[in-house]
Formats: C-alpha cells, structure tokens, sequence
C-alpha cells in the first residue's frame, strides 16, 4: 500500500470515527430521555480502503411499540373508570358508614320502631322527623354527586379534545419533518423519537392504529378506523353538555366528523380516556343515579297516604317530591256498554300487578246506571285483590275511571317500569247471551313516567318540622281521627312498609325485588364490586405497561454501560488511525530529507 492510500485511509476512519463518536454521545446524553431509542451509524466500505458513514438507523420493534399503546389506551379508560368509582365509594362509604342510604335507612326504621312504642312521645317523634330528613338529605347529596361527577367528565372531555388537536397539529408537522428528511437522506431518528413521543400521549385519550409507509411516512387511526393523520391531521370536536340531564347521555366525541362514542356512533372506540370518561358520564354515573332515583321513588311509595274509604286519591306522605309519581296503564276498553251489560250477578276478574306483586280481583257486578259507577266497581274489585300469600292491595292503591267507552287504571308511587300492569281480564256475558263490561285482554302495560333525577328533589312534608305528631297521625289524610295519643296504627303500616319487598327497576343494576334498605345494600354491592373489578383491571393494565415498556426499553432504548464501551473502542479506533497518521508523516519526513 503507499504512503498516500494508507493516509487516505487513516483520515477517512478518522471521519467516520467522529461521526460515530457523535452518534454514541448524543446517545449517553439521552439515556435517561423517555422513549428515546438507541441510534447506530451504518458503516460502508469505499475504494483503496476508505470507510464512510452511510446513514444513521435507530433500534425499533414495531410490534412490542404497538403492544405498548394498546396497553397504554386500556389503561387510561380504566383509570378514568376506577377513580369516580373510588369516589363514589368516598361519598356512599360501606353499610356500616352512618352516612350510607342504607344506614339512614336503617336509622329511619329504628326511629319508626321506638316511636311506635310510645306514640304520644314528642321528642321520639322529633326524631324520627330528623332520621328522615337526613336520609333525604343523604339521598339528595348522592344526587348533587352524581351530577358533579357527570359534569367533570363532560368538561373532561371537552379538555380531552383540545389536548388531542395539540397533540395531532404537533405530530404533523414532525411528521412532515420526517418525511422530508428522509426523502433528502438526512438522519431524522431523533425526528422520529420525537413523532414516537407524540403518538404515545395520543394513545392515552384514545386507542390507535399506526402504519408506516413510504418515505417513512406515518398514518394514525383509532381503534375503529377514524383517520386522525394522514397527511394532515383530523379535527377531534366536541361539544359540552349543556344542560346534563339527569338519565340521559351527553353529546357525543366526533374525530373529524365522526362520532366515536354515543348509542349512534357506527365507528365507537374501544379504549382511551375518552372511552373512560364516557363510561363514567354515561353508564357509571347514571346507573348509580337511577339507583338512587329508586330508593327516593320507593320512599314516596312507601311512605304515601291513601284515603282509607277508597274514594279519594292517593297522595304523597312524610317524604315528596316535585315530580309527578302517578302511571298509568293503556286504556282497557269496554265492550258496548249497554244498560243491561253487564247483567247483575254476573262476575268479573282481572289481574294487578302493584309494586312486582300480582293480586288478582274476582267479584260480582250489577247494572249500573252509567259507565262511572262501572268503573267505580272495579275500583272496589281491584282494592279488594288478594296475592298469592293472602295480602290485600288495599283501598286507595288503584284508581280506576271512565275514559268514554274504556276504563284507565292509575296507581301513585310507583314511578318507571316497576311492573305496573291490567291483565287476565276475563269478559262478561249476560243471561240474555250479550257481552259487556271489560273486553278480555292478556295484560295492559303501564305507561310509565321517567323519574330520572327524583332524588334530588327529594323533600318531607311541609309542616313535619313545626309538628312531628304528622308522623303518627298523617300528612294529607287524617288516620288518627279521635286524636288517641296512643295510636300507632299508622306507625305500624309504616314500619311494614319499609319492610315490605317491592318491585325496583331492572335497569338500576340492583335488585328487582327487596326491601329499601336491602335495596340500598344491594346498591353498595354493586359499587363494591364494580370497583374491586376495575381496581384489578387497573393493576393488571398497569404491571401489562410496565412491562412492556421495560421490555421495549431493553430492545431499542440506552444502554449506558454498551454505549461507555462502544466509546471506548470509538478512542482506541482512533487512537490507531492517528498514529497511522503519525506514522506515515515520519516517513514522509523521512523520505523528503533522503532526496
């Protein structure tokens, strides 16, 4: 080799020598740099043993990045999910917290209990007035929570899309950025570090697709197909809710023009914050709040007057409300009604299921003069309906009038869809072969009203606090009318009634059928549970993060100990090349005195 190849192959390792050393330091200084990945220079061999560096590449393993966002997504959705859980549970505490619906339950029926041993008590009396006010403040303070917790997640949201719409304008441009360098052959890895970045605080709002194609060129989509860059990035919008109406769902999260979450979204996404927040807003929240709205409906109910001769209505009693608590069936048409149809003697039955229980009314019924007074029998039927276990529906519960040529049967205090229904109507023919009366049905459902949002309207009657003797004897309707300072009889029914098992909605997510407080405990359950459930998904996620973050860190992140070794070669390469240098500069100088 001559002394100017062996020189030109000394200056060349040199260079490239510097370039890596470069490569390894800016390494060193990004090992403790989140997401930062190890970058290599890719040597390439030229003529008469000259060596150059080609490129720069990084250290990548697309499939454990994309196991990390997956990862990361879940995460965020059940975090959101786990935190109103943990503060709900702060706010209901468990059964034995005096503060729970079903400990102010259970103080309620306590308090009920000893006045009805000592009736003319007036402080035992005071008591029970305050034991049911601080069940309905406990319930309405429920309501206030559900709300709150309802409207911080919308505003989430709203803070949610904003934060996503930073996050997209930014990737695009260092997207952008990316492409452009790698088109002109530049080193764009910290470019691409940086793009990595980006795309991982987007997978904690919602779940991703990421592709790359040519000219390293990255699209993202959710993880229901939305584009949210291509290119250019998507809009994510979203409007807050306002008015949050208690029950009901907020407004839905569009990403560019699409709707991703909500009962009408075709493309919903499956993880992300926005997922969580909308479980929370949506389902979490509004369940827990009909559950409350059905410990509140079965207060009214339980708790309501009714006017023992059966003529008057039924109304509200110790605890009310400004929503309407009446339903109503379908009208139960009558056939012709004649003056002769029904013919005396003649029997009529039917079925009314009150409160998740069926009682059946049989009777016998004469000509009436007009459909009216037809009706009024069957409301004297229907007081009279016996359940299976022989308990009476009782006067006041059922109220029945004429609605030209049907008949339409209300009840007060059972609110939505708790199994309020006519049915098994048999129909009637006279001895002269003529029908009339009720045409024969299978069943007439209610029409049930919405009592979304009924606890936190929740009062005691007025007058309660001036003059606790309303327990014993009444609010609306007198039961203790020779003013007996020794009558319990209203007490008593009560006390039964809080004992007694009614019918709740099947959509609270609780019982069906129990007692308030058994209702309030199932209540509690079920907020135990969903949080014992989500606090272990929660822990699951996280160790599934961890994990493989770690293990991704180990495949393409800084090692510092392999980078301080790779220096070294890196200074004893150049050590070598120098003195190869040194070397062949002696025997120029050696050469040069020699002619």
């Amino acid at each position: 080799m001559s002394l100017s190849a062996a020189l030109n192959t000394a200056k060349s390792s040199l260079a490239a020598s510097q370039v890596q050393t470069g490569i390894v330091s800016s390494n060193i200084a990004n090992v403790n740099t989140p997401g930062a990945t190890r970058k290599v220079a890719s040597l390439v061999s030229g003529a008469n043993g000259t060596v150059h560096v080609s490129s720069v590449a990084q250290s990548s393993n697309s499939i454990l990045f994309r196991n990390m966002l997956d990862a990361t997504s879940q995460l965020s959705r059940f975090n959101a999910q786990g935190d109103v859980l943990s503060r709900l549970n702060e706010i209901v505490g468990d059964t034995t917290d005096k503060q729970s619906p079903q400990a102010r339950i259970s103080a309620l029926n306590d308090a009920l209990s000893d006045l009805a041993n000592t009736p003319g008590n007036y402080d035992l009396a005071r008591a029970a007035v305050q034991a049911a006010q601080d069940l309905a403040s406990t319930l309405r303070d429920n309501a206030d929570a559900v709300n709150t917790i309802r409207r911080d997640a919308d505003t989430q949201l709203s803070t949610a899309a904003t934060d996503m719409n930073r996050i997209l304008a930014e990737l695009e441009t260092v997207n952008r950025q990316v492409v452009a360098g790698t088109t002109k052959g530049s080193d764009v890895t910290d470019l691409s570090d940086q793009r990595d970045r980006l795309v991982k605080e987007l997978s904690n709002y919602v779940g991703l697709s990421v592709q790359t194609r040519g000219n390293n060129d990255m699209v993202v989509y959710t993880d229901s197909g939305v584009t949210l860059l291509e290119t250019q990035a998507r809009n994510v919008s979203f409007t807050a809710t306002n008015p949050l109406v208690a029950g009901q769902p907020g407004n839905a999260f569009y990403i560019d023009g699409v709707a991703v979450t909500g009962n009408n979204s075709y493309m919903p996404i499956r993880s992300g914050l926005v997922v969580g927040l909308t479980d929370v807003r949506d389902d979490i929240a509004v369940t827990y709040g009909k559950q409350i709205d059905e410990m509140a409906r079965g207060l009214v109910s339980a708790f309501a007057e009714y006017d023992q001769t059966g003529s008057g209505a039924a109304k509200t009693g110790l605890f009310t409300t400004t929503m309407p608590m009446s339903v109503a069936t379908d009208a139960v048409a009558m056939d012709a009604y004649a003056a002769d149809a029904p013919a005396n003697g003649d029997e009529l039955s039917f079925s009314v299921t009150y409160q998740g229980t069926k009682y059946t009314a049989k009777g016998k019924v004469t000509i009436p003069a007009t459909a009216a007074e037809f009706a009024a029998q069957v409301q004297t039927l229907a007081a009279k309906a016996t359940a299976a276990d022989g308990s009476v529906l009782g006067a006041g519960h059922v109220a029945v009038s004429d609605n030209a040529g049907s008949l339409s049967f209300q009840a007060t205090g059972v609110g939505t869809a708790i199994g309020f229904q006519i049915g098994d109507v048999k129909n009637l023919t006279n001895a002269a072969g003529g029908v009339g009366g009720l045409k024969a049905v299978a069943s007439v459902n209610e029409n049930a009203i919405d009592t979304a949002g009924l606890a936190a309207s929740l009062t005691l009657a007025a007058g309660l606090t001036s003059d606790p003797t309303k327990v014993r004897d009444g609010v609306n309707y007198d039961y203790n009318a020779s003013d007996l300072g020794g009558f319990s009889g209203r007490i008593n029914a009560l006390t039964a009634a809080l004992g007694t098992a009614r019918g709740f909605s099947a959509d609270a997510g609780a019982v069906t059928k129990a007692t308030l407080a058994d209702f309030a405990s199932s209540s509690i359950s079920w907020l135990q549970d969903s949080r014992s459930t989500v606090t272990k998904t929660v822990s699951s996620k996280e160790t599934l993060v961890a994990k493989t973050t770690e293990t991704l860190s180990n495949e393409t992140g800084i090692n510092l100990d392999e980078e301080l070794t790779r220096l070294l070669e890196l200074e004893r390469s150049y050590q070598a090349s120098a003195k190869i240098i040194s070397t062949v500069d002696q025997m120029m100088a050696a050469l040069l005195q020699s002619i």
